[in-house]
């Protein structure tokens, strides 16, 4: 009896320690589980704040895209509105050249231009009298030249009037040499002092070579009879040039064309009269020619 009562001691401590261990493993496992559970939670919140930060560079990013996008569209409006600005402005040119080709085309020959255009037209006419105006006079040219070489030193007569025919030709060629250049030149002179005033700057050319011409004989020097036809070559040059254009930017639309045939006018009119004054009853003489040039 004794010998069971101390077995039943023994099972029933050792089942309450058995019991007691169980109760701990449970706690344990509890606390396992807790672990392992707020781990994860943990890592959800980790993550979900890294999904969180990534969203409000997202919507930061959106926010800016939609700044650009507002200014973009502030740009566009402004553009419309220098458009529409431009279209209005256009719109009121084309009215005023409509108005102001309806007021040309109601213009006529006034006094006022008819003396405009004879005055630039001038110049087609002293280009014409200068391109034929040499040649009338010829042979007193060519004595004064064999004057003014044989005065210079001794040669014989053939070789003088070899000399005399060759410096005839150049005194002739230098003209259209000299009408090159001024025709050349003759956009930037009306780009840089305008049609009007280039044509009154090239009145001063021809002076200077209407002087040259006629003081060579009188200086008894053929170069100067070269510069002076090379001179108002360049001036004739720059005439063909400047009153075509003078004449066509006056000339009212209705008489544009008509005005723009005086030109050819004025240059036949100024070779007849270089023909009619170079005749010996007139100017083509050896003391009439440098008046004549």
């Amino acid at each position: 009896m004794v010998g069971l009562r101390r077995y039943q001691q023994q099972l029933a401590v050792m089942t309450m320690s058995m019991s007691g261990r169980m109760e701990d493993m449970q706690a344990t496992e509890e606390k396992l589980d807790t672990a392992m559970a707020l781990s994860e939670i943990r890592t959800q919140l980790q993550e979900l704040t890294k999904s969180v930060e990534s969203c409000q560079t997202e919507v930061t990013e959106v926010k800016r895209d939609m700044i650009t996008m507002r200014n973009e569209l502030d740009l566009v409006q402004q553009v419309k509105e220098e458009i529409d600005d431009l279209r209005e402005c256009v719109d009121r040119i084309d009215e005023q050249s409509r108005r102001r080709k309806s007021r040309l085309l109601e213009q006529g020959l006034t006094l006022f231009l008819s003396f405009s255009i004879f005055a630039a037209v001038l110049g087609m006419l002293q280009f014409g009298y200068n391109t034929g105006v040499i040649n009338a006079p010829q042979k007193e040219i060519e004595e004064f030249i064999q004057q003014v070489y044989d005065g210079r030193g001794d040669a014989p007569k053939e070789e003088i009037a070899k000399k005399s025919e060759f410096i005839y030709s150049i005194v002739v060629s230098i003209f259209a040499i000299g009408g090159m250049l001024g025709g050349f030149s003759g956009g930037i002179i009306a780009n840089r002092f305008g049609r009007k005033g280039g044509l009154l700057l090239n009145n001063l050319i021809g002076i200077g070579g209407g002087c040259l011409m006629g003081i060579a004989k009188s200086t008894d020097s053929y170069e100067i009879l070269i510069l002076g036809r090379f001179v108002i070559g360049v001036n004739c040059g720059l005439n063909t040039s400047l009153v075509p254009m003078y004449v066509s930017e006056i000339a009212p639309l209705t008489l544009r064309g008509a005005l723009g045939t005086v030109n050819q006018l004025a240059v036949t009119i100024g070779l007849l009269v270089s023909q009619v004054l170079g005749i010996e009853q007139l100017l083509g003489t050896s003391d009439g020619w440098p008046v004549l040039l």
